[in-house]
């Protein structure tokens, strides 16, 4: 990963203006007859449900909270998406789109039993596998719409947290390469998701969590030090550190609140930034952390915690700036009809990649709902992808081809229907290159309408392994998933694969290197490293096809919490 020299600088261009400074203030975006009509489209229907879906330029929300507060929230999101693009900007592939991110908003906290196992003090979570990434959060604490006045103000905001924390931490893994070191990620995510938004204004510097308090308490002698800047640098992953039960399970608090209070500093000047871009490229192309920390920023030790508490005391503030700049939420707002609602988790559970015994129990409960709307699109197409996934392809395949037919401009049909036939090649005689060619046919068409979507990118990938002779078109579709798609490990070893197979040894070597490089998920850092060492020694192209076709085409999801352990 090689960082063009004016890395950071690019943030000059936000023309951060001092406040007081004058400034077009952006439309508003409000709800209840309060809509500028710019900026919001509302659609109605006769027999509403309490759900309703919402389209941004980035993101698609499903909530049944109150639509003032989700719209704000959206407003929130679509702002530190524009600040998060503005800071990674050298790390971006401006090459690529990315699908919008989608987001699960339920009013109160009601863990559907599908999800699977999970901690009583969960309020978040990320889901990321080869049928989606999707975002499930719920309301613990309202008060979102600030104003100039309020904006330093401590607030009662957790929800607004927790939402802007974990669009922070997979940002960071969708758009970038950047998985090295641990510390930044948490500590980038703790300074992002306590950023704040007003229509023309901006906090920023601000802890998401409590932790830089345990830190602040240390420094009052109210607590005592367990940890050094240097145990922070040398942090590698292992859980023994904050395991519960041990006298070192508290040490979490100070190391995050060190995290952050590293980041902080980092993200403080010009000069520092750009020294940030340099660091993380030595980092994420294989070098010492604390090593090359000392070589970026001249400091290690006890000369770094030194210089750390100086600028505790002297320069961790929460800045506030006028930005005339910050962006709108173009929003698209749709009610829900009764029964549609009924459907919306269930579809996304199906997305989520769920164990086979739950996806045939959601399979089950939906062959007696859907029954019961039979003229309701969203309903029949989430019955017709627990039919593909978990249960007879054939069941789905009729609805599926009337629908393309009936409705062409729509990829999901496309792509279950493709799904469909895909599914069904693998175990046919005589028709398997006819049900091939199908399968192809409607992901293609998918693929056209959808071109950002990783999935369908993905899915043209299996069939085309399972074709006699793959052709070179046929293996791009996983890195063309990977490119779009960067938070799932499925894309990512595809397309180490496929690089490989392809004789790329640079991009090969990069994207084996971003899953060793991932300590949060140690199962397909290990994969990576034993390719790397085979890579070594030297790897025939049949061998790689034939470690591409024996790939699990639904490996398990990756899931990233947040939990108010307030």
């Amino acid at each position: 990963m090689t960082i063009p020299k004016y890395a950071f600088s690019l943030l000059v261009a936000i023309a951060f203006v001092p406040v007081g400074a004058s400034g077009n203030e952006s439309p508003k975006v409000v709800v209840k007859g309060k809509h500028d009509p710019s900026t919001v489209v509302v659609k109605g229907v006769r027999d509403p449900s309490s759900w309703f879906r919402i389209e941004s330029q980035h993101l698609v929300v499903y909530s049944d909270g109150d639509p003032d507060d989700v719209i704000e929230l959206v407003n929130n999101l679509e702002r530190l998406d524009y600040l998060l693009r503005l800071y990674l900007n050298p790390f971006l592939d401006k090459q690529e789109t990315m699908p919008r991110f989608t987001l699960y908003f339920q009013d109160r906290a009601s863990w559907q039993p599908e999800i699977g196992e999970h901690s009583p003090l969960a309020v978040g979570m990320v889901n990321s596998c080869v049928s989606a990434t999707q975002a499930f959060t719920y309301g613990v604490g309202k008060s979102w719409k600030l104003n100039n006045s309020s904006l330093l103000r401590a607030e009662d905001d957790f929800t607004l947290m927790t939402n802007l924390t974990l669009y922070a931490e997979n940002f960071l893994y969708r758009h970038t390469r950047i998985r090295a070191p641990m510390w930044f990620i948490v500590g980038f995510t703790a300074y992002f998701g306590g950023a704040r938004f007003t229509d023309t204004q901006m906090a920023i510097g601000r802890d998401a969590g409590t932790a830089y308090n345990w830190l602040q308490r240390i420094d009052e002698g109210k607590a005592g030090a367990r940890l050094s800047f240097d145990d922070v640098l040398n942090y590698k992953g292992s859980s023994e550190l904050f395991k519960a039960g041990t006298p070192s399970y508290f040490d979490q608090y100070e190391y995050l609140g060190r995290a952050f209070n590293l980041v902080h500093y980092m993200l403080s000047s010009e000069e520092n930034r750009n020294k940030t871009a340099k660091y993380l490229d030595l980092v994420n192309n294989g070098g010492n952390s604390a090593a090359a920390f000392a070589d970026v920023f001249g400091l290690s030790g006890r000369d770094l915690d030194a210089a750390m508490l100086r600028y505790r005391r002297a320069s961790l503030k929460i800045l506030q700036v006028d930005v005339p700049s910050l962006p709108k939420a173009n929003i698209d707002f749709t009610r829900l009809s009764r029964i549609e609602g009924e459907f919306v988790i269930d579809n996304a559970l199906l997305k989520t990649c769920p164990t086979p015994a739950v996806g045939r129990k959601l399979l089950e409960r939906l062959k007696r709902t859907a029954a019961k709307a039979p003229a309701v699109d969203l309903a029949q197409i989430t019955l017709s992808r627990a039919q593909v996934e978990w249960g007879d392809p054939r069941d789905a395949i009729g609805y599926l081809s009337r629908t393309v037919e009936n409705d062409p401009y729509h990829p999901e049909p496309y792509y279950l229907l493709g799904q469909a036939y895909a599914k069904l090649a693998e175990s046919a005689g005589p028709n398997r290159q006819d049900l091939l060619a199908s399968a192809r046919a409607s992901l293609t068409q998918a693929a056209a309408l959808a071109p950002d979507a990783p999935e369908i990118s993905y899915a043209l990938f299996r069939v085309g392994l399972m074709g006699a002779s793959p052709t070179g078109k046929d293996i791009a579709w996983g890195i063309k998933a990977w490119q779009h798609g960067r938070d799932v490990a499925a894309f990512a070893r595809a397309a180490a694969l496929a690089y490989a197979w392809d004789g790329d040894s640079a991009n090969a070597y990069q994207t084996f290197n971003t899953l060793v490089r991932s300590k949060r998920d140690p199962g397909n850092a290990s994969w990576a490293a034993t390719w790397l060492a085979r890579l070594e020694q030297g790897v025939t192209r049949d061998a790689l096809l034939a470690a591409m076709r024996s790939e699990n085409a639904a490996l398990p999801n990756f899931r990233a919490w947040s939990y108010d352990d307030r």
